[in-house]
């Protein structure tokens, strides 16, 4: 009777272990089909989200190319995509959203074993010029000292000297030549230079560089001597767009319709405005005068000048929110003292584009000043832009950026490239580009990110 009670008891052990077995087996494969579950989720998700990015940078790639074809064609059909390593399935759409603009909605939808999940964003594809540099040269001559820049600089050919005692707060790319830094004078970014670093300076970041950095320059960062130039260039060309800025077009509206300019206030677009006898004169500004610019309601004023010829203590003032373009076929010649200013008492924020597609030169004398609210751009490929001394650099001269063939600068500049005036959002100028361009590069257009998320 006792020994029968044991195996009782022993086979209700028995079986109360075999229940808590199975009992964990089944929490264990119910958490493990939820971990699984939430898995799947977040594998989907992430998957959504790629596909439309990726997306995005594809036909991000084709409008800057200059595509517009390909961007049209993904717009008639749903795109079905794939992902090594994924089983499930990708479908993407890419819709035009009528509103006047070019913008598009992008839509990916990624589903495996059941679990769906989408993503969507938005993209405004704009044509025209932009400046994503401050500095973008073939040569650049730095006559003395206290250069500061902020954004960066490329010069495509020959060396760079920065002179004592200047500050260049971004990277410094050199296509072919030597930085020389000066004493105290500091790049808070990289250095790529297919040629050698010299002087006294400091590089906050890395350095790489085909020849030798001199044993008076610090490096703060990595420092990479004696690299390949293919490696070198290749490296430039992986981190910037090198390919050379396109020539712009010139408007239809140069040389005619010319008008001549009676009063101090240019309001009116597509036309060409001359003072003195005829159009050949170009455009001048007096000593001590004052012309206004006044951006009209579509936010764009857009004249082409044949010269611009500006006096001593003469002033530019913007009225208005939006974008100036001005063609100036030949040269600018400034005297000293020239003050581009929103207009006072207003709010104006602005950015102004000179440009042009002809060799010569732009001359801005000495103490060129952009006041805060506006941004100042040049964009003259074939041109020598100067700019003479500035009075100290306890705040900014100009801000803005440079296009040209050479730059030479004095004492004291200190440019300045931002991402928007003030953070006012201005758009970029939409002009055209020179049909013997194949390709406009970064130059040519840029994209934007829109809303984005579920």
């Amino acid at each position: 009777m006792r020994q029968g009670s044991v195996l009782v008891a022993s086979l209700v052990v028995v079986i109360f272990l075999a229940l808590t077995v199975l009992l964990v087996l089944a929490i264990y494969a119910q958490v493990t089909n939820k971990y699984a579950l939430q898995q799947k989720k977040l594998l989907v998700s992430n998957v959504a989200k790629s596909a439309a990015y990726t997306m995005a940078e594809t036909v991000k790639k084709w409008f800057t190319d200059g595509r517009n074809d390909l961007v049209q064609s993904l717009a008639a059909a749903p795109t079905s995509l794939s992902l090594p390593g994924f089983r499930g399935t990708i479908e993407c759409s890419f819709t035009s959203i009528p509103d006047g603009y070019q913008r598009y909605r992008i839509r990916c939808t990624a589903r495996l074993d059941g679990v769906e999940d989408s993503y969507s964003l938005t993209l405004d594809l704009r044509g025209g010029l932009t400046f994503k540099r401050a500095i973008d040269t073939v040569t650049m001559d730095v006559k003395n000292n206290n250069l500061k820049i902020t954004g960066d600089v490329l010069v495509r050919q020959g060396s760079l000297d920065t002179g004592n005692n200047s500050t260049i707060t971004g990277d410094v790319y050199l296509n072919s030549g030597t930085l020389t830094l000066g004493n105290n004078s500091v790049v808070d970014g990289n250095v790529l230079a297919v040629g050698n670093v010299t002087g006294s300076g400091t590089i906050r970041r890395n350095a790489i560089v085909t020849g030798a950095i001199g044993s008076g320059v610090t490096v703060l960062g990595d420092k990479t001597e004696n690299a390949s130039t293919t490696y070198v260039l290749d490296e430039i060309s992986r981190r910037i767009d090198t390919s050379e800025p396109p020539l712009p077009a010139t408007p239809t509206f140069f040389p005619n319709p010319a008008v001549k300019l009676t009063g101090t206030v240019i309001s009116q677009s597509n036309q060409t405005y001359y003072t003195g006898n005829g159009p050949g004169n170009g455009l001048s500004i007096g000593n001590n005068e004052t012309l206004t610019l006044r951006i009209p309601s579509d936010g764009r004023l857009w004249f082409a000048v044949k010269k611009l010829i500006i006096r001593n203590n003469a002033t530019i003032e913007v009225e208005g929110n939006g974008v100036v373009m001005i063609y100036v076929e030949d040269d600018i010649e400034s005297g000293n003292k020239l003050d581009i200013v929103p207009k006072l008492g207003t709010q104006s924020q602005f950015r102004l584009l000179v440009y042009s597609n002809r060799p010569g030169t732009f001359d801005f004398g000495n103490r060129l000043f952009v006041g805060e609210g506006g941004g100042f751009y040049i964009y003259a490929p074939e041109k020598t832009v100067k700019i003479g001394n500035s009075p100290n650099q306890s705040e900014v001269d100009v801000y803005g950026a440079i296009v040209a063939n050479k730059i030479e600068v004095q004492n004291n500049l200190y440019l300045k490239l931002p991402d928007n005036p003030s953070g006012a959002q201005i758009p970029w100028f939409p002009i055209r580009f020179d049909s013997s361009a194949t390709g406009t590069g970064q130059y040519g257009s840029y994209v934007e990110y829109g809303s984005w998320g579920q």
